[in-house]
């Protein structure tokens, strides 16, 4: 990941002179640990504010460093800002690539995999907010160099194919467009979350409605066997 090619050079901020025999005056953190911070606070300012009003004097206050201890982890705001959308985009892919692999059935992965897309937004509301807002500024070429060819929506295709080929997804179904479907109803949540039903409630209503819809008569007699989709 690319935070990792940030944090390796260096293992620690540098300090403050101080004089002879004096201590430092403030301790400093792992520069690893440090650079989480910061992308903790881009994400709650950028969201706070959104991207074009917040500053990097905001930010380095938000964290308790000077702005220009800043410029030793990034050149420009956009720099702080393309590392935070990598983050959020390689911890969501991880995450749902593992749920897709833990279930047996299409729908039983299908279900994982949105219980975990839920999860992951209500655990993560500013930064997964920021993500997708600021992911419009970026043409499809600028795009895909960042984050590459659609491989989130990529997971759920493959299980809408496999659905299709087990007799439980509808077969007229177009794979790429019902998954991209699937993705933007599921990505609606970071309009109108805001803690008034748990995760659980939320991804209990996507799994019901979304897998019902897509079904095969077979299909909807596996899912009742699922917990959630009624």
């Amino acid at each position: 990941m690319v935070k990792n090619a940030v944090t390796a050079a260096v293992v620690s901020e540098p300090a403050h002179a101080t004089a002879p025999g004096k201590r430092p005056v403030a301790y400093r953190k792992p520069r690893a640990e440090r650079w989480e911070q910061l992308l903790d606070a881009a994400g709650e300012v950028f969201y706070e504010k959104g991207y074009d009003a917040a500053t990097l004097q905001e930010i380095a206050e938000r964290v308790g460093i000077l702005k220009g201890s800043v410029y030793y982890y990034i050149k420009t705001k956009a720099d702080l800002r393309d590392h935070l959308l990598l983050e959020v985009h390689h911890e969501g892919l991880s995450m749902i690539r593992e749920r897709a692999a833990s279930g047996a059935t299409s729908l039983d992965k299908l279900a994982a995999m949105i219980r975990g897309h839920v999860e992951f937004f209500c655990n993560n509301v500013a930064k997964t907010t920021v993500y997708l807002q600021e992911l419009r500024r970026f043409d499809p070429v600028a795009r895909t160099k960042l984050f590459g060819t659609h491989p989130y929506r990529d997971v759920f295709q493959d299980a809408i194919e496999q659905g299709q080929r087990e007799g439980l997804i509808l077969p007229d179904l177009d794979p790429k467009l019902a998954s991209q479907a699937m993705l933007s109803s599921l990505n609606s949540v970071y309009h109108w979350y805001r803690s008034a039903h748990t995760f659980d409630t939320i991804a209990d209503y996507y799994v019901t409605t979304t897998l019902r819809g897509h079904a095969t008569d077979k299909g909807l007699q596996v899912l009742k066997t699922l917990g959630g989709a009624r």
